[in-house]
């Protein structure tokens, strides 16, 4: 990450990604803890208007706004695949930091490690790596992002340096406890009410391998859930046995939707989104599709999702 562009910046923007999570959030939390020290101008940005709920314990959340300062000078994007994800177009420098394989390098600057678990790990890295100190809310702050990417240290890619972070991060003031219960064990009364139904309509296909939701503008507005609701369900899923992979579309207010994909690993959710213009990871991945009329492009989808299991 270039240092003479940080220190040149006189108002530096810190983007987290449309609907963030744990991840993109806890990443630009705990930079700018960092950016604090520095008596710089810092805003901690997120174009969606609403985020989840269970991510309030995160430090600065309360500084987060949907309002792009016209005087800005610089940007700093965290757990962005791709340009779009960021909500805006502004033609400023910007450095983009994340670690994402589909990642297209779309900043000025780019600082990406795609054998990193989360992007919370690449900033950890480069606190490390420059003699920054790490101070007890920047520790609570990646260690939510290392807790939502390794899915609570389940995930397959987990390995023995995501453990001695883990411990790393926890020496430095991070608190187990309040990451799990906020991100794993907090539950809105719309998180229930939306759970009940998407399984009950759930669609198993491919031998019961593949399970789909569809979620119509009408059922988000009779349970009040948003999409980060919706898509704990899709976890729910393949923790059936016999469920390999699973997939949801949900109808967004402003037109067009948003496909989320979730896999154990035998496929590859990174690609199949990524052949359609989205992105993510081999397990986790997802795109928007902003066409009025994309059944067409949903059909095609899982033709390719078939022969990915054939």
């Amino acid at each position: 990450m270039p240092h003479s562009l940080i220190d040149s910046a006189h108002h530096i923007v810190l983007i987290a990604h449309q609907n963030p999570d744990a991840d993109s959030l806890g990443a630009a939390s705990a930079f700018y803890s960092y950016l604090l020290r520095t008596h710089k101008k810092v805003t901690l940005f997120c174009a969606s208007s609403e985020v989840n709920p269970n991510l309030a314990f995160l430090p600065w959340f309360d500084k987060l706004t949907d309002r792009f300062p016209e005087d800005a000078d610089c940007m700093i994007s965290f757990d962005c695949g791709s340009y779009g994800r960021l909500g805006i177009e502004k033609e400023l420098p910007l450095i983009n930091v994340d670690h994402h394989v589909s990642n297209d390098f779309f900043g000025t600057h780019n600082l990406i490690n795609t054998s990193a678990i989360s992007t919370t790990e690449v900033v950890y890295d480069f606190f490390v790596a420059n003699s920054i100190k790490i101070n007890g809310k920047m520790a609570l702050s990646l260690y939510a992002g290392l807790i939502d990417d390794s899915k609570c240290f389940s995930a397959s890619q987990c390995t023995a340096k995501t453990f001695a972070l883990a411990h790393s991060l926890i020496e430095l003031g991070a608190e187990h406890a309040l990451c799990v219960e906020w991100l794993y064990h907090r539950r809105s009364l719309a998180s229930l009410r939306i759970q009940g139904v998407l399984l009950k309509q759930m669609k198993l296909l491919i031998d019961g391998r593949l399970a789909v939701f569809d979620v119509p503008l009408s059922l988000l507005e009779e349970t009040g859930a948003g999409l980060a609701e919706c898509k704990r369900v899709l976890d729910d899923a393949l923790g059936m046995h016999c469920v390999q992979a699973a997939i949801m579309q949900i109808e967004h207010p402003k037109g067009g939707a948003k496909l989320s994909m979730r896999t154990d690993g035998t496929i590859d959710a990174s690609k199949i989104m990524g052949s359609f213009g989205g992105g993510g990871h081999v397990q986790r991945a997802g795109m928007r599709l902003k066409q009025e009329n994309f059944t067409e492009l949903v059909e095609n989808m899982m033709m390719m999702i078939k022969k990915e299991f054939e």
